[in-house]
């Protein structure tokens, strides 16, 4: 599949129509990805616009290093969700009062320690339990669709996920990090 695509971004690179190939394979998954960051469809398929354009008019500045395109779509998608959710922050009326935003900014503070704990947590985990986790909260897949991946009964998606949530929750409780100051004063 590499091989693959590494023609299909010479083949890009000197003729523009040919980057629709490309457009093609990867245009459902940055839509998704950046329809989940920015929680707004419309706002998602604009990102998305914006990504295949820049892209396209920057097919030449891609190195090819043996790995999949899908990295550096995926930057450019991230990198345009990051902008557009920021100019919404500052043409939001909630950013025009301070307490506010401070109150916003400590609640995306403690959010962000807390996403940092469970994505420490995860990757303590063992592949088995990392990979059931993501696909059902973070690819937010079904459990049936769960079972289908994983080729096993939803039963047993069911076993496994309250098994490896256990072990989750096990990993988060031994992260000093992971407590609310209230909770554990050493942090600072």
């Amino acid at each position: 599949m590499l091989d693959n695509e590494q023609q299909l971004v010479e083949q890009a690179r000197q003729d523009p129509a040919a980057f629709g190939a490309l457009y093609d394979r990867y245009v459902d998954r940055i839509f998704a990805y950046t329809a989940r960051l920015l929680r707004d469809e419309a706002a998602a398929q604009d990102v998305t616009a914006v990504t295949f354009e820049k892209a396209l008019k920057h097919i030449r500045r891609y190195e090819w290093r043996g790995h999949s395109f899908a990295p550096w779509l995926y930057r450019i998608a991230r990198n345009e969700a990051m902008s557009k959710l920021r100019r919404q922050k500052w043409l939001s009326p909630k950013s025009w009062f301070g307490s506010t935003e401070l109150r916003a900014t400590e609640t995306a503070v403690q959010t962000r320690q807390t996403h940092q704990a469970i994505h420490r947590a995860l990757a303590r985990l063992r592949p088995k339990d990392r990979d059931i986790i993501v696909l059902r909260y973070l690819e937010e897949l079904s459990s049936e669709d769960v079972a289908d991946i994983l080729a096993c009964s939803p039963d047993n998606v069911y076993v496994r996920l309250h098994r490896a949530l256990a072990r989750l929750r096990t990993e988060l409780e031994g992260d000093p990090a992971a407590l609310p100051r209230e909770v554990n004063p050493h942090v600072s």
